[in-house]
């Protein structure tokens, strides 16, 4: 388990990082700036997939301890298995969308194909899920499945889509390719952002599209944080794990770093988009962890009401 000092120095960091982008976004990316660079190229396709390959996993987790667990109620029980499809679903989806869009390989013809691939990729991990919690005590891990289900889409909505859709900031490669429009601070929009999906303005040989003015913040950076905060709750799952929960949140913590770099990188994000998209699902995912186990719904044997500096995940 993890104590609660080490999510906030994660969480200071990210905040000194944002704060930090607030004055020196456009800079920071002049100097980062490498077009169709492999590294991003591949981090922005792939980048994705152990946080989809977690989901999977709680789903399949998930559909075996609500089918063994005898007492759950009927309406539970399809709440369950709606978050497993929910979830599955999600996976193979997002993980096919990264791929073949401008982000990735910018190949739409690879859609169909990498779709099929994750079908199968997903659900091997759905089987994985389902394996492993198949011999353990029902009822406390259909509970921490479910917190872990929920948390997962809760915290991906805001930063894969929700915020997107009122700050319409133009990504830095658009700005530095297109010459039509100018730097925007994290807290602006690009009013004109219509006339350009409108027009017939193209860019890397195809029409703009509404994915060029979805900077802030980084969905791909939160899908790497919610790795970071999963990780050490597979300490639940695999016995080996057990003590070991810190190191994997910091294994975590330096896989969405480098998704965060690999962003800027290739002109994807500004510093504070990724800061804030990895600081919303930290701040998230914390908040469902402690009313979870404050609530007893977890971590029973460790958590103590009366001890609260001793709180861990």
């Amino acid at each position: 388990m993890i104590k609660k000092r080490h999510f906030y120095i994660v969480i200071g960091i990210l905040l000194a990082g944002f704060i930090v982008g607030s004055f020196l976004d456009l800079q920071i990316n002049q100097a980062l700036y490498s077009q169709g660079n492999m590294f991003g190229v591949i981090m922005a396709a792939f980048g994705t997939y152990p946080c989809y390959a977690g989901l999977s996993f709680t789903a399949g987790g998930l559909l075996i301890t609500s089918l063994k667990k005898k007492d759950l109620h009927i309406a539970w029980r399809i709440i369950s298995w709606f978050l497993v499809a929910l979830g599955y679903g999600l996976s193979v989806y997002l993980g096919s969308k990264d791929v073949p869009s401008v982000n990735g390989f910018d190949n739409k013809q690879l859609l169909l194909p990498t779709m099929a691939i994750n079908v199968f990729i997903f659900a091997g991990f759905g089987a994985l899920g389902f394996l492993v919690c198949k011999k353990g005590d029902m009822n406390t891990l259909w509970i921490a499945l479910m917190v872990m289900a929920v948390v997962f889409i809760v915290a991906l909505i805001p930063t894969s889509y929700l915020i997107k859709l009122v700050i319409h900031r133009p990504r830095y490669r658009f700005v530095v390719n297109s010459g039509t429009v100018g730097f925007c601070n994290w807290w602006e929009t690009c009013k004109d952002y219509k006339n350009y999906i409108n027009g017939d303005l193209e860019l890397y040989g195809h029409v703009i599209t509404k994915e060029e003015f979805k900077s802030f913040p980084s969905g791909h950076s939160g899908s790497a944080a919610i790795m970071m905060m999963v990780l050490p709750y597979l300490s639940m799952f695999f016995k080996k794990l057990k003590g070991k929960e810190t190191m994997m949140f910091y294994i975590g913590f330096a896989w969405t770093l480098l998704m965060m770099f690999s962003r800027m990188l290739v002109g994807a994000h500004f510093l504070t988009d990724t800061c804030m998209g990895a600081l919303i699902v930290v701040v998230v995912v914390y908040i469902g962890h402690e009313i979870a186990t404050r609530k007893g719904l977890i971590y029973k044997d460790e958590y103590h009401p009366q001890q609260q500096e001793a709180v861990q995940q």
